[in-house]
């Protein structure tokens, strides 16, 4: 048994580990095509998660037919078991962290390879995740679905059925990095959001809209003018998200239209925001625009519930009080 201060010691020294793995693999002087040691670590993670997804690690809890225990003590004895295996075990997270880390370094190419490792990575959850669900219904349809535009960049995800539960780990992580201090750090988070669009499910995805919507958002504000690339990118992803999210015909799923709302409010709010750049105003203006031709209304007619809220606070102080740039908005 190990004391918890060993098993701390072991997870920094495993994830520096992972760490220098992973961008190790951006350096051509070590890199071997024959070679697929990062892709295996990728691999062997992704089937880790997937053995000790919820429905997985269920069945592992599950006691013989007949069982005397009272449920507290099994409940008891399952804390004790969980305490004793993490004193023992490193935990998978630790992979996520590393990956993670990699993603928002300042160095690009190490990002680059970071986010090579995170599409092995999930690709391969994706491809676990169907083959059990095909196993679950012996060769029902597992096929992606088409949830945006096919006009325009279309971006297939898993059926709803296929759910990765560690995809809601990795969320908020990347989330994170769009709220670090350095706009590299910023764009891992934007790199690897758009990674998981079309992998994640569309219900994973609804979950976490306005707080994806809201990250990318505020790494526009962030970035420097002249960082065109950087805005386009960050952009490409919001739109992405928004179409993926946002289908007219799942529009009567309470959970979609209640996320659709949310996400409304936000854009609205950073619409009315006298402080806002003219960058931002166009980004948010645009993503207004996509969400009211997919529910097939108009702009107006989204925002016409939040007018009163939104435009008290616009009025209430005189016009003279505020500068040009507000002023002509």
């Amino acid at each position: 048994m190990k004391t918890k201060t060993q098993l701390l010691a072991e997870k920094s020294v495993f994830k520096t580990l992972l760490v220098a793995i992973i961008a190790a693999n951006a350096d051509t002087s070590l890199h071997d095509e024959k070679d697929d040691y990062v892709v295996d670590i990728c691999r062997h993670f992704a089937m880790l998660f997937h053995v000790d997804s919820p429905s997985s690690s269920q069945s592992g809890f599950m006691h013989p037919i007949g069982s005397s225990l009272p449920s507290s003590i099994n409940m008891g004895s399952r804390s004790r078991c969980n305490t004793s295996s993490n004193l023992r075990e490193l935990d998978p997270l630790i992979f996520l962290d590393a990956l993670v880390e990699v993603l928002s370094s300042e160095n690009r190419q190490h990002a680059k390879a970071a986010l090579s490792a995170l599409n092995i990575f999930a690709e391969t959850l994706i491809f676990l995740a169907r083959m059990k669900h095909t196993g679950m219904l012996r060769g029902g349809p597992s096929t992606p679905m088409l949830v945006s535009s096919p006009s325009l960049n279309p971006v297939y995800s898993p059926p709803p059925s296929v759910r990765v539960a560690v995809f809601e780990e990795l969320l908020p992580r990347l989330l994170h990095c769009c709220y670090s201090s350095t706009w590299q750090a910023q764009m891992g988070g934007v790199m690897g959001l758009g990674a998981l669009v079309g992998k994640v499910s569309v219900d994973t995805l609804c979950i976490f809209q306005v707080r994806v919507v809201r990250g990318l958002l505020f790494v526009l504000k962030r970035l420097p003018v002249h960082a065109n690339k950087e805005q386009e990118e960050t952009n490409h992803v919001l739109t992405q998200v928004l179409r993926v999210v946002n289908n007219a015909d799942e529009a009567n799923s309470e959970p979609r239209w209640q996320s659709f709302q949310g996400v409304v409010e936000f854009l609205a709010q950073e619409l009315f925001n006298p402080n806002a750049s003219m960058v931002v105003r166009k980004n948010v203006q645009a993503c207004l625009s996509l969400l009211a031709s997919r529910t097939g209304s108009e702009v107006s007619e989204l925002l016409e519930p939040l007018y009163l809220p939104l435009l008290q606070p616009l009025i209430s102080r005189p016009l003279r009080s505020k500068n040009i740039e507000q002023q002509v908005r």
